[in-house]
């Protein structure tokens, strides 16, 4: 997993979603100027190539090369090949399939990691837009391969549109896009709490993602009248200081030190981690020592009530 660089928020937003498609755009504005003329082609397809290449050198350079980038590389590359070579039948598909060369091989950078069992490209986007603690989760790699196969239908049949019409734009450009703008990118938003919900994951291994993932195990009913921060101060191997914030059936986790938190929990990672288990009682942990609180007592007591059973944090 390449861990991404610190970068701004408008540079991310390009190196995620705009970058790939710069050298993607040169192809097809040279290549609709020229009326796809042959000659028209092999030049969209050299520039095409040569700006995605450099693209290519930026994005390796600052942490942010994509399995589409590479796949876009080798379908420019392949072009800019049966140009030199004179390799006229490849060049006519460039010529006439322009849509589904572009949406086989987004179907294909999606698809080959998956049954290869590598890393799916999904895991790109995933480091970049969630939290860190959530990467190490049972989780996380299975939600990753589950919107990669969703991604696959929803390219594959943005191909299948392409190939059926290859000259009607409705086909080749309207609505393959209409596929991946409502129905793909929207299920970023439901399909993994849908999956979650059906398949439920086994509990973090780590007192990090235990406490930060809190807030998914909140019963808002039962801590609608809650006004609590919860301090967490974790020892051990992997250390780190923790807090919650409860207000109104509602829980945010944050990392760091909380402002007068009410509860503070002095604890090693292996002891949360097995009462979280179920692998040490709650109770007897603390009266032997193995943790200890300071503030108010009674809020420990009620992390059972607030927190639903499999994912509550104290016995």
């Amino acid at each position: 997993m390449q861990e991404p660089r610190l970068h701004g928020r408008a540079a991310r937003f390009f190196f995620l979603h705009l970058g790939t498609l710069i050298g993607l755009v040169v192809y097809l504005v040279l290549g609709e100027r020229a009326a796809w003329s042959t000659d028209g082609v092999a030049r969209a397809l050299f520039a095409a190539f040569g700006v995605h290449t450099a693209y290519m050198v930026l994005a390796y350079t600052q942490g942010e090369l994509k399995q589409f980038d590479v796949g876009f590389w080798l379908l420019f590359a392949v072009g800019a090949l049966a140009v030199a070579a004179g390799a006229g039948s490849v060049l006519a598909l460039f010529q006439h399939y322009a849509g589904a060369l572009i949406f086989t091989t987004l179907t294909l950078t999606a698809l080959v990691p998956l049954l290869l069992g590598r890393t799916p490209f999904t895991v790109h986007h995933a480091v970049r837009q969630a939290p860190r603690w959530q990467w190490r989760t049972p989780s996380f790699l299975a939600v990753c391969r589950v919107m990669a196969w969703f991604w696959v239908l929803v390219f594959t049949a943005g191909a299948a549109l392409c190939i059926a019409r290859p000259t009607d734009p409705m086909f080749t450009l309207v609505y393959p896009n209409l596929l991946v703008f409502l129905i793909g990118m929207p299920a970023g938003r439901w399909l993994p709490p849908l999956w979650l919900r059906r398949f439920p994951p086994p509990l973090p291994d780590t007192a990090e993602a235990l406490i930060m993932g809190m807030p998914f195990a909140l019963d808002a009913a039962a801590a609608r009248e809650a006004r609590a921060v919860i301090q967490f101060r974790v020892s051990g191997d992997e250390p780190g200081d923790y807090w919650l914030r409860l207000d109104g059936g509602q829980c945010e986790s944050f990392e760091g030190s909380a402002p007068h938190p009410d509860l503070v929990v002095h604890t090693p990672d292996e002891v949360w981690v097995g009462i979280a288990h179920g692998r040490l009682d709650g109770t007897q942990a603390l009266l032997q020592g193995k943790y200890r609180v300071e503030g108010d007592f009674s809020m420990l007591a009620k992390l059972e009530q607030w927190f639903r059973s499999g994912t509550r944090d104290s016995g």
